[in-house]
């Protein structure tokens, strides 16, 4: 089966929070950041059913960030479908890099962005934020994330 990947619409975010917590919004945010013009919110479908997304922010060097992929489609290539679609989207924007950061706590994320291309900068950061468990119940994280950069082809 081919995996597509574009720009969300209204209706991939509406499938895409039917796996949501209750209450997390959180591929609705998504959608409304785009309409606004701060990101670029992409989708990966398969037979029309969404499986993964990531957001990429545009910059002097785009970032992408909450890249997901669906706990059953993991080890397909969702992933490096994503990737690589935000790549072409930031090479089109005029970047010759994309960054993102990825958990230290998540060392296989970690090693499909070395397998991509993808090398540590040696910085890291701290990011507190909220979110809704599985129980529709708001909890507060704190997560350290490695950052990591890849030259884009010119």
């Amino acid at each position: 089966m081919t995996v597509e990947v574009r720009r969300a619409t209204a209706a991939d975010a509406w499938r895409l929070a039917a796996s949501e917590p209750p209450g997390a919004a959180v591929a609705a945010s998504h959608l409304r950041r785009q309409e606004a013009g701060e990101v670029l919110f992409l989708v990966a479908l398969e037979d029309g059913e969404p499986l993964g997304s990531g957001v990429l922010v545009p910059g002097d060097v785009p970032e992408l960030r909450h890249l997901f992929v669906a706990e059953a489609a993991r080890g397909r290539g969702i992933g490096a479908s994503l990737i690589g679609a935000a790549e072409r989207e930031a090479a089109a924007m005029g970047a010759t890099l994309v960054e993102l950061g990825v958990g230290v706590d998540n060392p296989r994320a970690a090693a499909l962005y070395r397998r991509l291309g993808y090398a540590e900068t040696g910085e890291r950061s701290k990011t507190t934020y909220e979110y809704v468990d599985r129980d529709g119940v708001r909890r507060t994280a704190t997560e350290t994330d490695v950052h990591m950069r890849k030259r884009l082809r010119g």
